[in-house]
């Protein structure tokens, strides 16, 4: 990973970063990244729910059955979480608690 950030055969971004498996090696070469000012800063916890979102929406059988929960969680949930921040980055337990409430909506 870091010989292909430092080549140039990947591109020094988040969203490499992001195609990467996950994993404490990535979450740290990331968070290093963006302490010297190499990659901008980034609401990471929003970036997960906004992961988990598309995972569980896509998850469902059928388009039809993904329309409303993806609306929820967009117009909602994630919608709610932004406005609320006012700019800054979500807690843990912000996401924790909008990740609840979007399995409770699909269930």
């Amino acid at each position: 990973m870091l010989s292909d950030l430092g080549s140039g055969r990947r591109p020094l971004a988040h969203e490499a970063l992001d195609e990467l498996p996950e994993g404490k090696g990535v979450e740290h070469i990331r968070s290093v990244l963006v302490a010297m000012g190499t990659l901008p800063k980034r609401d990471e916890q929003m970036v997960r729910l906004e992961w988990h979102v598309k995972d569980l929406v896509t998850s469902r059988a059928t388009t039809g059955g993904r329309k409303i929960p993806h609306r929820y969680a967009t117009w909602h949930l994630l919608r709610r979480l932004r406005r609320r921040g006012r700019g800054r980055e979500i807690t843990y337990d912000q996401l924790t608690v909008a990740r609840r409430h979007l399995r409770r909506s699909i269930s």
